[in-house]
């Protein structure tokens, strides 16, 4: 295994300035210090493995740095404008220096999860990867052999969001069933809209707070007025937007 200096001087593009190390990060397209920051390093290493090794980057993954006081995130790439409810991050990354002791931020890890909804969650200091897994509230870790090993994690935890995809082309269709499957995950509260039409009424309704019940769906409409509708009254699904 090559050291991470090594690594750096092969993978990413340095360039000095008044004495100083810089490179240009992948992902916030800004020059970043190098010198000083070891952390900065391996997670550029780790970025530069997301973008040009990992099969993923752009089509499946799309990646955040330093966002939500985390390292890194990765979220599933939306493909369609009209289908976009929150998600969690699919994964949260926290890099640490080479020589720190990953098993002493397991608490920070398991915390951002919670925190997060995030299911994984990964602790990379260039020479170790433990992946923490979380299933009805409990964690599990495991240590990985190389980077390698985390594009499957990845995909395990995207193909579960590939139902809901599909669910909601058949909703778009006119499914009425597929709808009331999408209001009851995507719907219950204001953190998304739902935006769908009605039979005989010319402009589409947007609704959030929605119950259903016996194929009934009462919902509050365009922030006003709670109503009703029934797979009579309902035409097709236009967007969930967060």
């Amino acid at each position: 295994m090559k050291s991470l200096s090594e690594e750096i001087s092969i993978k990413l593009k340095i360039y000095k300035r008044s004495y100083t190390e810089y490179t240009k990060c992948l992902i916030r397209g800004r020059e970043v210090v190098l010198d000083g920051r070891p952390e900065e390093k391996v997670r550029q290493i780790f970025i530069y493995f997301m973008i040009n090794k990992s099969g993923l980057f752009p089509n499946e993954i799309d990646i955040k740095v330093e966002s939500n006081n985390h390292d890194i995130e990765l979220y599933k790439t939306v493909k369609n404008k009209y289908f976009k409810p929150y998600h969690p991050p699919l994964m949260i990354v926290e890099v640490k220096r080479e020589e720190e002791d990953l098993q002493n931020h397991e608490e920070q890890i398991e915390r951002y999860l919670k925190k997060s909804g995030s299911e994984i969650g990964i602790l990379y200091n260039y020479h170790e990867i433990i992946a923490y897994t979380k299933k009805d509230a409990v964690f599990t870790s495991n240590y990985l052999n190389s980077l390698k090993d985390i594009p499957p994690l990845i995909l395990q935890n995207s193909n579960k969001l590939e139902k809901d995809i599909l669910e909601f082309e058949k909703a778009v269709n006119g499914s009425f069933d597929s709808f009331i499957y999408l209001v009851k995950k995507y719907g219950e509260y204001k953190l998304n809209t739902i935006t769908f039409r009605l039979k005989g009424e010319q402009l589409p309704v947007s609704g959030t707070f929605f119950e259903s019940q016996d194929h009934q769906v009462n919902y509050l409409r365009n922030g006003k007025k709670r109503q009703s509708l029934n797979s009579q009254d309902f035409e097709k699904l236009v967007s969930i937007i967060y």
